[in-house]
Protein backbone atom coordinates (compact mmCIF):
# COMPACT_ATOMS: atom_id res chain seq x y z
CA UNK A 1 0.00 0.00 0.00
CA UNK A 2 1.86 3.02 -1.01
CA UNK A 3 0.11 6.35 -0.70
CA UNK A 4 1.62 9.27 -1.79
CA UNK A 5 0.64 12.63 0.30
CA UNK A 6 1.50 15.94 -0.59
CA UNK A 7 2.23 18.48 1.60
CA UNK A 8 2.63 21.36 -0.59
CA UNK A 9 -0.42 23.71 0.03
CA UNK A 10 -2.50 24.91 -2.85
CA UNK A 11 -1.78 27.35 -5.53
CA UNK A 12 -3.59 30.88 -4.70
CA UNK A 13 -5.47 28.98 -8.50
CA UNK A 14 -5.95 26.00 -7.02
CA UNK A 15 -8.07 27.38 -4.60
CA UNK A 16 -10.37 29.75 -6.35
CA UNK A 17 -10.74 26.45 -8.48
CA UNK A 18 -11.88 24.44 -5.71
CA UNK A 19 -14.33 27.49 -3.90
CA UNK A 20 -16.14 28.18 -7.73
CA UNK A 21 -16.32 24.40 -7.47
CA UNK A 22 -18.22 24.30 -4.25
CA UNK A 23 -20.13 27.30 -4.86
CA UNK A 24 -21.52 25.73 -8.15
CA UNK A 25 -22.64 22.41 -6.08
CA UNK A 26 -24.73 24.92 -3.53
CA UNK A 27 -26.39 26.18 -6.29
CA UNK A 28 -27.27 23.58 -8.30
CA UNK A 29 -28.45 21.99 -5.66
CA UNK A 30 -30.52 25.03 -4.56
CA UNK A 31 -31.56 25.76 -8.03
CA UNK A 32 -35.33 26.31 -8.65
CA UNK A 33 -35.91 25.10 -11.74
CA UNK A 34 -40.08 26.53 -12.12
CA UNK A 35 -40.64 29.69 -14.40
CA UNK A 36 -41.07 32.57 -12.30
CA UNK A 37 -42.78 35.79 -13.33
CA UNK A 38 -41.73 39.21 -12.48
CA UNK A 39 -44.68 42.11 -11.16
CA UNK A 40 -44.91 45.30 -10.27
CA UNK A 41 -47.05 46.01 -7.71
CA UNK A 42 -48.59 49.23 -6.23
CA UNK A 43 -50.91 50.32 -4.15
CA UNK A 44 -54.48 51.87 -4.95
CA UNK A 45 -56.22 52.98 -1.84
CA UNK A 46 -55.34 50.56 0.65
CA UNK A 47 -55.10 47.63 -1.77
CA UNK A 48 -52.77 46.17 -3.44
CA UNK A 49 -52.17 45.64 -7.41
CA UNK A 50 -50.09 43.76 -9.36
CA UNK A 51 -49.06 44.28 -13.68
CA UNK A 52 -46.50 42.43 -15.07
CA UNK A 53 -43.20 44.15 -15.40
CA UNK A 54 -43.06 42.99 -18.91
CA UNK A 55 -45.36 45.78 -20.06
CA UNK A 56 -43.87 48.21 -18.03
CA UNK A 57 -42.05 50.72 -20.09
CA UNK A 58 -41.75 53.37 -17.22
CA UNK A 59 -42.64 54.76 -14.32
CA UNK A 60 -42.41 58.60 -13.58
CA UNK A 61 -43.87 61.46 -10.96
CA UNK A 62 -46.88 62.30 -12.61
CA UNK A 63 -46.83 65.44 -14.98
CA UNK A 64 -49.24 67.95 -16.74
CA UNK A 65 -52.25 65.70 -17.66
CA UNK A 66 -53.81 67.80 -20.40
CA UNK A 67 -58.02 66.41 -20.69
CA UNK A 68 -59.54 65.63 -23.49
CA UNK A 69 -63.37 66.23 -24.21
CA UNK A 70 -65.38 63.29 -25.16
CA UNK A 71 -63.27 60.19 -23.90
CA UNK A 72 -64.36 58.11 -21.22
CA UNK A 73 -64.87 59.04 -17.37
CA UNK A 74 -61.75 56.63 -16.94
CA UNK A 75 -59.50 58.84 -18.80
CA UNK A 76 -58.18 61.73 -16.86
CA UNK A 77 -56.38 62.94 -20.24
CA UNK A 78 -52.82 62.59 -21.70
CA UNK A 79 -49.67 63.29 -21.09
CA UNK A 80 -46.24 64.17 -23.49
CA UNK A 81 -43.84 61.91 -21.86
CA UNK A 82 -40.61 61.72 -23.57
CA UNK A 83 -42.34 63.07 -26.93
CA UNK A 84 -45.16 60.58 -26.99
CA UNK A 85 -48.69 60.89 -25.90
CA UNK A 86 -50.41 58.58 -23.60
CA UNK A 87 -53.19 58.54 -22.07
CA UNK A 88 -53.74 58.52 -18.64
CA UNK A 89 -56.04 55.79 -17.30
CA UNK A 90 -57.59 56.06 -13.23
CA UNK A 91 -58.41 52.68 -12.83
CA UNK A 92 -59.82 53.27 -9.01
CA UNK A 93 -63.52 53.21 -9.51
CA UNK A 94 -63.34 50.25 -11.70
CA UNK A 95 -61.52 48.10 -9.12
CA UNK A 96 -64.82 50.26 -6.44
CA UNK A 97 -62.24 51.88 -4.78
CA UNK A 98 -62.18 55.83 -4.22
CA UNK A 99 -59.68 58.15 -5.67
CA UNK A 100 -56.40 59.60 -4.29
CA UNK A 101 -55.69 63.14 -4.19
CA UNK A 102 -52.24 62.88 -5.63
CA UNK A 103 -49.37 63.10 -3.15
CA UNK A 104 -45.79 62.99 -3.31
CA UNK A 105 -45.78 59.29 -3.59
CA UNK A 106 -48.45 59.12 -6.46
CA UNK A 107 -46.98 57.67 -10.03
CA UNK A 108 -47.97 56.94 -13.49
CA UNK A 109 -46.88 53.14 -14.50
CA UNK A 110 -46.25 53.60 -18.78
CA UNK A 111 -47.82 50.31 -19.91
CA UNK A 112 -46.88 48.97 -23.68
CA UNK A 113 -50.14 46.24 -24.11
CA UNK A 114 -50.18 44.63 -27.63
CA UNK A 115 -50.69 47.77 -29.48
CA UNK A 116 -52.07 49.87 -26.85
CA UNK A 117 -49.74 52.34 -24.47
CA UNK A 118 -51.38 54.34 -21.51
CA UNK A 119 -50.43 55.63 -18.16
CA UNK A 120 -51.93 54.23 -15.09
CA UNK A 121 -52.43 56.48 -12.21
CA UNK A 122 -51.11 54.51 -9.14
CA UNK A 123 -50.93 55.83 -5.51
CA UNK A 124 -47.80 54.34 -4.93
CA UNK A 125 -45.15 51.98 -6.07
CA UNK A 126 -44.29 49.58 -3.64
CA UNK A 127 -41.64 47.11 -5.04
CA UNK A 128 -41.26 44.26 -7.97
CA UNK A 129 -41.54 40.78 -6.80
CA UNK A 130 -40.88 37.98 -8.39
CA UNK A 131 -43.53 34.56 -7.79
CA UNK A 132 -43.89 31.37 -9.82
CA UNK A 133 -45.59 30.98 -12.62
CA UNK A 134 -47.83 28.04 -11.18
CA UNK A 135 -48.79 30.22 -8.31
CA UNK A 136 -50.26 32.80 -11.00
CA UNK A 137 -51.97 29.42 -12.77
CA UNK A 138 -53.49 28.34 -9.42
CA UNK A 139 -55.04 31.39 -8.13
CA UNK A 140 -57.96 32.67 -9.66
CA UNK A 141 -60.72 34.84 -8.49
CA UNK A 142 -63.36 33.34 -9.16
CA UNK A 143 -66.18 36.01 -7.18
CA UNK A 144 -68.17 38.81 -8.77
CA UNK A 145 -67.99 42.60 -8.60
CA UNK A 146 -64.80 44.01 -9.58
CA UNK A 147 -62.80 40.43 -10.31
CA UNK A 148 -63.63 41.41 -13.75
CA UNK A 149 -60.71 43.45 -13.61
CA UNK A 150 -58.26 41.12 -11.95
CA UNK A 151 -57.06 38.44 -13.64
CA UNK A 152 -55.46 36.64 -10.39
CA UNK A 153 -55.20 36.73 -6.86
CA UNK A 154 -52.08 35.44 -5.08
CA UNK A 155 -51.11 35.64 -1.64
CA UNK A 156 -47.59 37.06 -1.06
CA UNK A 157 -45.82 37.93 2.07
CA UNK A 158 -49.13 37.17 3.91
CA UNK A 159 -50.60 39.68 1.94
CA UNK A 160 -53.54 39.50 -0.73
CA UNK A 161 -52.03 40.63 -4.13
CA UNK A 162 -54.48 41.10 -7.29
CA UNK A 163 -52.63 41.03 -10.71
CA UNK A 164 -54.83 43.33 -13.30
CA UNK A 165 -56.63 42.20 -16.06
CA UNK A 166 -55.22 44.64 -18.77
CA UNK A 167 -57.55 43.24 -21.59
CA UNK A 168 -61.14 43.49 -19.55
CA UNK A 169 -59.31 47.38 -18.29
CA UNK A 170 -59.04 48.28 -21.92
CA UNK A 171 -62.03 46.99 -23.26
CA UNK A 172 -64.08 49.06 -21.03
CA UNK A 173 -62.28 52.23 -22.09
CA UNK A 174 -62.15 51.35 -25.79
CA UNK A 175 -65.40 50.20 -26.16
CA UNK A 176 -66.14 47.84 -29.23
CA UNK A 177 -62.81 49.20 -30.97
CA UNK A 178 -60.80 47.14 -28.41
CA UNK A 179 -59.25 43.97 -30.21
CA UNK A 180 -58.05 41.55 -27.24
CA UNK A 181 -54.08 41.46 -27.23
CA UNK A 182 -54.24 37.66 -26.59
CA UNK A 183 -57.48 35.25 -26.60
CA UNK A 184 -57.43 34.54 -22.84
CA UNK A 185 -54.83 36.21 -20.15
CA UNK A 186 -52.31 34.55 -20.32
CA UNK A 187 -50.37 33.56 -17.12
Amino acid sequence: MNETFYTETPSEAERLMLELERRASILQSDQNPEPQVSLLTFNLDEEWFAVRLEYVKFVTKVSEVTPVPGTSHHVLGVINYKSAIYPVLDIHEMLSLLPQMPSRATRLVIVHYGKYSFAVLVDTITEVKEVKTRDLENQVRLSKGFSEYIANELSVDGRLLGLLNLDQILSEIVGNDYEPVVPAIEV
